[in-house]
């Protein structure tokens, strides 16, 4: 009942440090959509947007992908969650329609981000809270060498935040990164 896993879309039957970086992320959102309206772009394979329906008043889980939203919608049904497919640069929503919007590892993906961002400043309500996760380009591929085939054009932080600034002029940064112990 998953959907086909390419290397890139997360399914929570994957393994590893995935896991942990994709649901905690999700569950870290998750605090702060109680009883709000909520918008999770790219929903992706439907997961998170059924856990932020878990305690937000309504979310809409939106992704490019057919097929990425047909799954959701028959995987993770709740009576306050619709999944829907459409760009992220062109949602049929009103404006400041969202106490809060997510997104999470999807800027990297498209080339249209100071797009997305407008579509993202035009749905969110004044007072909204935009929570955003990129890879960060000299950790994510710089360090390593990796160059992920999926990613159209990553970025480094000072990228990211001359994007959010135009919109989002009050921002808090954190970072996350997977730590394994043994005791």
């Amino acid at each position: 009942m998953s959907l086909n896993f390419t290397g890139e879309r997360f399914v929570p039957e994957c393994a590893g440090e995935m896991v942990y970086e994709h649901w905690h992320r999700y569950l870290i959102a998750q605090q702060y959509v109680a009883g709000k309206r909520v918008l999770d772009i790219p929903c992706g394979e439907g997961y998170g947007s059924h856990l932020l329906a878990a305690r937000a008043e309504r979310v809409v889980g939106t992704d490019i992908s057919d097929e990425a939203v047909t799954h959701a919608t028959r995987r993770y049904p709740r009576q306050n969650l619709r999944y829907v497919a459409a760009d992220c640069t062109r949602l049929a929503e009103p404006d400041a329609s969202f106490d809060v919007i997510v997104s999470f590892e999807m800027i990297e993906h498209i080339l249209t981000q100071q797009e997305f961002l407008r579509e993202v400043d035009r749905l969110l309500k004044p007072d909204g809270l935009f929570i955003i996760s990129s890879p960060n380009r000299p950790e994510y591929s710089d360090k390593t060498g990796y160059r992920n085939e999926f990613h159209v054009k990553e970025l480094d932080r000072p990228e990211l935040k001359a994007l959010l600034d135009v919109h989002f002029p009050a921002q808090e940064w954190f970072a996350q990164r997977a730590s394994f112990h043994s005791m």
